[in-house]
């Protein structure tokens, strides 16, 4: 006798959770070269809560211990987004312990801070940020997303051949010049990438990771440090996809020509071309070093998004004997680094 069993339907299988997501913006105000970043910031918001809104699980905004209360006060004025205030040196203490005026760089301060966002939150992965990054239209999740891989932009390795040999050497890994290297801020940075970057550089090295790179005055970067470890592990196909490939929905930054990076191509129309110009990136970056004042950017974005103007009037310039300790402290890394690449050579 065959018994015959009703056949059972069979559920369809749930889809991939959403990856979460955090915004990581280092913010520095004071010295000669920040005293615009609160006025770089208000854009950098406006247009988040404009094109992006609910884009972000978190916003983690990691400032110094002697900033802490200015910024706060800022920040209090951007309820509207999902802010968090980190102070660095609470969970870098190596910041405490390198004070010497050759052995942490800003720029590489602020790398390191990028390098440890799983150290400041949870989350699948990262959307790096500086206060000269401002969205341009609309972004979404299935903007940066396809499935659980992120977009990366590409960028020629050979651009900046000498940041991917120094931090080939800090790995102990080759890199693969005919491969490409990745843009730089905004990019989308993958936990389990950073968490197996930490491991490596301290396998390698015998020092936290934090302690080798402030160890190392060569000239390595947040990413080139970072797609390497993702190549040499093979997690860059799982949690990456190309932005120039078919099946990527945009970039993250327009193309470098509608981005402004030096003073000779700085205007109000240059900015106005990133909004009005047909293109599938999402953010442009227009550089503080290009010296168009926030107040310019301000002028040119106003037509295309609401921008809020909260932030207090610039700080004073540094007098002339802080601006040449600055000048000391930067003279001293250049030597530090010059003798760091004679030793290893």
């Amino acid at each position: 006798m065959t018994t015959h069993y009703p056949q059972m339907e069979v559920a369809p299988a749930d889809p991939a959770p959403t990856p979460t997501l955090c915004g990581l913006l280092p913010l520095r105000v004071g010295g000669r070269h920040y005293a615009d970043n609160l006025a770089r910031t208000d854009l950098l918001l406006s247009s988040l809560h404009h094109f992006a809104p609910g884009l972000l699980d978190e916003l983690l905004v990691v400032v110094r211990a002697d900033e802490q209360a200015a910024i706060s006060r800022y920040l209090q004025q951007w309820q509207e987004l999902p802010l968090r205030m980190v102070v660095e040196d609470d969970v870098l203490p190596e910041f405490r312990q390198f004070t010497k005026p050759w052995q942490v760089r800003p720029w590489q301060r602020q790398q390191i801070i990028k390098l440890a966002a799983p150290e400041f939150a949870s989350a699948d992965f990262f959307l790096t940020l500086d206060p000269d990054v401002m969205a341009v239209r609309t972004v979404d999740r299935p903007h940066l997303f396809v499935g659980r891989r992120a977009l990366i932009d590409p960028q020629p390795k050979e651009l900046h051949r000498q940041w991917w040999l120094d931090s080939g050497r800090v790995l102990q890994l080759v890199p693969d010049f005919r491969a490409p290297g990745m843009h730089v801020t905004p990019a989308l940075l993958s936990s389990s990438v950073l968490r197996r970057l930490h491991r490596r550089i301290e396998q390698v090295n015998g020092h936290r990771w934090v302690e080798a790179l402030l160890r190392s005055y060569s000239g390595w970067t947040e990413y080139t440090l970072y797609l390497l470890t993702a190549e040499a592990t093979g997690l860059l196909p799982q949690v990456h996809i190309w932005a120039d490939d078919p099946g990527a929905p945009a970039s993250l930054q327009v193309h470098h020509s509608l981005s402004i990076w030096e003073a000779a191509e700085a205007s109000r129309t240059h900015v106005a071309a990133a909004f009005t110009t047909a293109d599938r990136g999402r953010f442009v970056v227009i550089q503080s070093n290009s010296r168009l004042p926030a107040v310019e950017v301000q002028a040119a974005a106003a037509p295309y998004l609401p921008v809020r103007t909260v932030a207090p009037a610039p700080l004073a310039a540094p007098d002339r004997s802080r601006k040449a300790g600055e000048l000391f402290a930067a003279a001293s890394r250049r030597i530090a680094q010059s003798l760091y690449r004679w030793r290893h050579r």
